[in-house]
């Protein structure tokens, strides 16, 4: 920390050697490790030209194979490294096979219980806090996968709630949630929570979370998108609308243009012919 804080400062009106004496270190000690920091370990430098192999092998199979198949091609090009070592490579540069399952997916337990359709697709709803839907969904970034939860009030079609992270897991759905209970101080035991049967949702932290509060928690029928079409709505209108035309950048820049259209743009300038031409806080607020 130390070390950082002189390379971070170098360059002002503080000598390195004044900066060392101060922070009693020494100025070999502080050479030495920026050397290290500025210079690629052989280590570093393997991972690198296999990570630049296995993208370049890929692009050339038109992304059709997965992390084995790319294994087999980097041994057969001479590199030393192992299927583990060439799969989180692969995960850190944000690659997916195209044949490979959706990202983020998880298989369901299979001995969890699943809530029946109580929603019905009565996406109708005329007051707020009585109908909250969610779901899960993932935008590439330069690093990789950003995944997004959302929770929409189907009363005022506002995003009340909404959780940003590089993995797919309950706890985004957790996380927006709360968000969502802390905004609209709903009545528990006046609200439905409506999900698909995603496997975060199925998790026992996220329906304990609901049990304890008095939600009544409904769920699509298996395989069935439409019985959530309001939350796929969504998703849609934002890649459609924002997040396509952004191109490849930066999970937190991502992230950031993210959280201003779902604060600002969708509910304070998006009209909705479902409200009558409204934004959302104009309904809200008529």
């Amino acid at each position: 920390m130390r070390f950082a804080f002189i390379d971070g400062h170098h360059d002002a009106a503080w000598p390195v050697a004044l900066m060392c004496s101060v922070l009693d270190v020494s100025r070999a000690g502080y050479y030495r490790w920026r050397q290290r920091q500025h210079r690629p370990s052989p280590r570093q430098r393997h991972h690198q030209a296999l990570s630049s192999f296995l993208l370049e092998a890929a692009e050339q199979q038109e992304s059709v194979p997965g992390y084995r198949k790319l294994w087999l091609d980097a041994q057969d090009a001479g590199f030393a490294c192992g299927k583990n070592q060439v799969q989180r490579l692969l995960r850190e540069a944000g690659y997916r096979s195209c044949v490979a399952m959706k990202p983020g997916h998880r298989r369901p337990d299979p001995g969890l219980p699943v809530p029946p359709n109580l929603l019905n697709r009565d996406f109708e709803v005329s007051e707020a806090n009585r109908v909250w839907v969610s779901d899960i969904t993932q935008i590439r970034c330069r690093e990789g996968w950003l995944y997004m939860a959302v929770v929409l009030d189907l009363g005022t079609r506002d995003v009340v709630g909404r959780a940003l992270g590089p993995v797919n897991h309950s706890n985004l759905v957790l996380e927006a949630l709360e968000q969502a209970w802390r905004r609209q101080c709903p009545k528990g035991e006046e609200l439905l929570f409506h999900s698909d049967q995603g496997s975060q949702y199925r998790s026992e932290a996220v329906v304990g979370w609901l049990n304890a509060r008095g939600v009544t928690i409904s769920m699509s029928r298996p395989g069935n998108c439409w019985d959530n079409a309001c939350a796929e709505s969504f998703f849609a209108l934002l890649k459609k609308e924002w997040t396509r035309r952004l191109g490849l950048i930066g999970r937190d820049e991502m992230a950031s243009e993210i959280r201003y259209y779902t604060d600002q743009f969708y509910p304070k300038m998006r009209r909705h012919m479902a409200l009558g031409g409204l934004t959302p806080h104009a309904y809200a607020a008529a």
